[in-house]
């Protein structure tokens, strides 16, 4: 084996190592155990540590995987909420020997500095680690910087209709003409345009500028 390919090989084995101590971070119940035999094992037998000391260390640890499992949990529902949904979300900061390692547990890491738009196909974990998939590309969920909020009509709808009986100026109407008048009636259509009328022109709901109260 060459020089560079061994390099190579060490440099993957670390970062194989370091992803594979990020996915098990947990603390187990083995851990526990493994942790109170090495004490007991490696202890001065003649100033022997005190058993409820190792018990509080131990719950120490303990504690931490909780908070760390309990993270784990609200990731994966997250992930849950996110299918679906457009969002702005940052790439993988990762060297190429790190984003070999995720391609080769079944991941296709986007590896870069910038930022990406685009809905949320699916998710997956490695380890205890979420991540999403925008556009056949993975990302961690921690990456999310903003989801984009759900076009809902039927609060549009409700909108408009708590105009009905108030005065409005608009910038323009299906016609492309601005002007002003009361609100008499609130319709829609099904690609989910909302229009309210206002002196018989049909007017964008979006398109008002201002609302007030007839005198």
């Amino acid at each position: 084996m060459t020089l560079d390919a061994l390099r190579s090989s060490t440099s993957t084995a670390q970062a194989a190592a370091q992803i594979e101590a990020e996915d098990s971070s947990a603390f187990r119940e083995a851990d526990f155990m493994a942790i109170m035999l090495a004490e007991l094992s490696n202890q001065d037998p003649f100033e022997p540590a005190e058993t409820a000391k190792l018990v509080e260390n131990a719950q120490k640890l303990q504690e931490l995987s909780n908070t760390r499992f309990e993270r784990y949990r609200n990731d994966l529902r997250w992930a849950q909420d996110l299918i679906g949904k457009e969002v702005t979300v940052s790439q993988n900061n990762l060297s190429e020997t790190e984003a070999q390692v995720l391609r080769d547990r079944g991941l296709n890491p986007d590896v870069g500095f910038g930022i990406v738009e685009g809905e949320v196909a699916s998710y997956r974990t490695i380890g205890e680690n979420v991540w999403i998939n925008v556009d056949d590309k993975d990302y961690k969920i921690d990456n999310v910087q903003r989801i984009d909020p759900e076009d809902n009509i039927d609060q549009r709808i409700d909108l408009a209709q708590n105009l009905n009986g108030y005065f409005v100026s608009f910038s323009a109407d299906t016609a492309g003409e601005a002007g002003s008048g009361t609100v008499s009636d609130v319709q829609w259509d099904e690609d989910g345009d909302v229009f309210v009328t206002v002196g018989g022109k049909f007017v964008p709901y979006e398109n008002i500028t201002s609302i007030g109260v007839v005198n």
